[in-house]
Formats: C-alpha cells, sequence, structure tokens
C-alpha cells in the first residue's frame, strides 16, 4: 500500500456547469431518483458491500466494505451502547485466521450512520488511499465527514450538505434530507482536491456567512482541500474556510 499524495496548491477557480441528462437512482435502496448533471470529475469507487465477514459477540457491524487488496473497512459499534457510538475500522485477516484491526476512525457519537462513499485518489490502486465521505444522521443525513484513509484515518473536516428530496407523508409535501455522496464527483486540479455535485440541488446546511438550512442549486456549489488551508466551501465562487478539525 502506498502512501497518499500530500495534497498541496492553489484553489481551484472552477466554474461547475452541466445540463440535466435524466433521471436516475444511486446506489442503495435509500437514495432517491434524481435529475443527474453531467460535472467533470470521477463518480466514487464501487467498492464491494456485503454484511459482515467477522463475527464477535462485543462488536455489532451494520455494513461492511472490501477494498480488493485483502483488506476491508467495516462500519461497527460495540453491541452494549457507548458514548462514541459507530466507529470505521479498517482490517485485515493473519495467515492464522485472526483479525489484525489496522486503522479506525473517530467516533459518530450520537449519529445512527456513518455510511462512507469512497474516492480512490489512484484510479488504477484504489486500495491505495481514498477519500472517504461519511454520512452522518438519524434518519435523515445531518452531512458529511470527510477523512483521508491511507494507513490511518485523518479527519479533514465537515461538509454541510444533503441531498434534498419531496415526498408525500400523509397527505403533506414534506422535505427529506439524504445521502449526497454518491452524487458527488471528485477532481484533482494540481495539488488541490475538488468535490462536484452531479444532481440538480443541494441542502446546504450553514453557508458560513451566516445563512442556514437552505436549497441551492448544485452549480452554485464545491468543495476543496488544500493542506496548507484545509477544506473549503465555494459558494458562488467565493471561497470559505472552514474550521479545522481538533
Amino acid at each position: 500500500m502506498r502512501p497518499a499524495r500530500i495534497l498541496l496548491g492553489c484553489a481551484l477557480l472552477l466554474q461547475a456547469c452541466g445540463t440535466p441528462e435524466g433521471t436516475a437512482s444511486g446506489p442503495g435502496d435509500d437514495r432517491p431518483a434524481v435529475n443527474l448533471r453531467e460535472v467533470p470529475g470521477r463518480a466514487p469507487h464501487p467498492f464491494r458491500q456485503f454484511d459482515q465477514n467477522v463475527f464477535h459477540d462485543t462488536l455489532l457491524v451494520q455494513t461492511s466494505f472490501d477494498l480488493g487488496d485483502s483488506t476491508y473497512v467495516m462500519v461497527a459499534s460495540n453491541v452494549e451502547e457507548t458514548f462514541e457510538g459507530l466507529r470505521l475500522i479498517r482490517y485485515r485477516f493473519r495467515p492464522d485466521s485472526t483479525v489484525e484491526r489496522m486503522a479506525w476512525s473517530a467516533p459518530a457519537y450520537d449519529s445512527w450512520t456513518m455510511l462512507p462513499t469512497f474516492f480512490p485518489l489512484d484510479t488504477v490502486h484504489p486500495d491505495d488511499a481514498n477519500w472517504v465521505l461519511a454520512n452522518y444522521g438519524e434518519k435523515e443525513s445531518w452531512g458529511q465527514k470527510v477523512m483521508l484513509l491511507d494507513f490511518e484515518f485523518m479527519d479533514v473536516g465537515f461538509m454541510d450538505v444533503a441531498l434534498p428530496e419531496r415526498v408525500m407523508e400523509e397527505d403533506t409535501l414534506r422535505l427529506k434530507r439524504r445521502n449526497v455522496a454518491p452524487y458527488m464527483r471528485y477532481n484533482e486540479h494540481g495539488d488541490t482536491a475538488v468535490w462536484l455535485f452531479a444532481c440538480d440541488s443541494v441542502y446546504l446546511y450553514d453557508d458560513q456567512a451566516g445563512t442556514l438550512d437552505q436549497v441551492v442549486h448544485a452549480s452554485r456549489l464545491r468543495y476543496t482541500f488544500e493542506a496548507n488551508e484545509g477544506l473549503a466551501l465555494w459558494v458562488d465562487g467565493r471561497k470559505r474556510l472552514l474550521k479545522r478539525p481538533a
């Protein structure tokens, strides 16, 4: 496993654009149909997802992913509820079939979900290093925890975004917030990592300029990461740095 490339460099001044390409559903039964936009970048890598291949009396596994290099990532918590809650755990099997825990993420605390979406830095060797966008939430999405997974999980920040969906409930039209990560697209411009949105609209919890809880057109938003500045939200071409993880 190669070390991750260090992301350094200038901010991207890319203007997202696109037209509706049709209606499609993202992977997973709980993801709504959306109008996809044609935007540059790579879709998430479809690592094989399965229930679990590790069974332990104290471990409660929600789901697992095969990274294709004889290592796996599970979403798991203790059977007995703890304050920390869910974590992502990367592991592998030793020759004697025992399990080696290789890396583990910060906990999700009171979030009921920590569903990861993977964006490899290297498409030839997607198992080498991955950006991980972990969807936090309960019945709806709270946004995306951003981590870089190489030899360990490195916290980068949080994307306050979700996929808006309007549904009828008891004759009332309600707005639901879903996992937007499967509809994001990843780019690298020099040493800058860039995420765009391949859907029509995005629910933005906090625009970092005083406005909360708004639905905006996806072409107005992007996120970037540079090692010297960290994660940044761009709204209408204006950069808003986000608070770095402690």
